[in-house]
């Protein structure tokens, strides 16, 4: 009770968290285990999508181990500086307390994280249209990831088109990306009102 801790102490624990799907990791935050002397003190993340093969994430500050706890009650949260894409989480003890043992309590950050996977021939197309909404959404930043993988080396990959005759296309010609940007026309001018003239009375 009060955190996780291994029979043994020793280099080759981990604690393994499953988060039933693929997730947006943003940030980590750990504690030793409550009402102890047991608390970890640095520590490797690894993740993975399948559970099998696993990825070190490493700071771009450092080689890769995060400063943990000095004591089993305070919180140390660290935000990671690029969100990882996983369902699986490990954490690998480095150090601990030398007067206690392992000790850990650990909090992941994220959201569920939803992509579309299709596939082509060269003849398709894909249509996304959002769902209608009597109330605009707007954002400060609207952000596209695309990966794709193709044996052609030229076609459109997004064609997107807005009010007022804009549009967005990406398009891959003779293996370099084409990126067309088309901004709204100006409103066309209202007729001039036609000269009024008034009879003398």
């Amino acid at each position: 009770a009060g955190g996780w801790a291994p029979v043994e102490s020793n280099k080759y624990q981990w604690l393994e968290v499953d988060l039933g799907e693929r997730t947006e990791i943003t940030a980590v935050a750990t504690q030793g285990r409550y009402g102890s002397s047991d608390w970890v003190s640095s520590f490797l993340l690894m993740f993975s999508d399948t559970g099998r093969n696993w990825k070190q994430y490493r700071q771009e500050d450092s080689i890769g181990a995060f400063t943990g706890n000095s004591n089993a009650d305070s919180v140390v949260q660290f935000k990671l500086q690029q969100p990882v894409f996983a369902r699986f989480l490990r954490l690998l003890p480095l150090d601990w307390n030398p007067n206690g043992r392992i000790g850990l309590r650990l909090e992941a950050y994220g959201c569920p994280y939803k992509s579309d996977v299709a596939n082509f021939d060269g003849s398709g197309c894909l249509l996304y249209r959002f769902s209608p909404n009597p109330t605009p959404i707007l954002t400060a930043k609207d952000t596209i990831s695309l990966k794709f993988k193709t044996l052609q080396n030229s076609g459109t990959l997004i064609h997107t088109e807005g009010q007022h005759d804009r549009s967005l296309t990406l398009e891959l010609h003779k293996g370099k990306l084409l990126l067309h940007l088309r901004k709204a026309s100006p409103p066309p001018s209202p007729p001039p009102s036609p000269a009024q003239l008034n009879a003398p009375q």
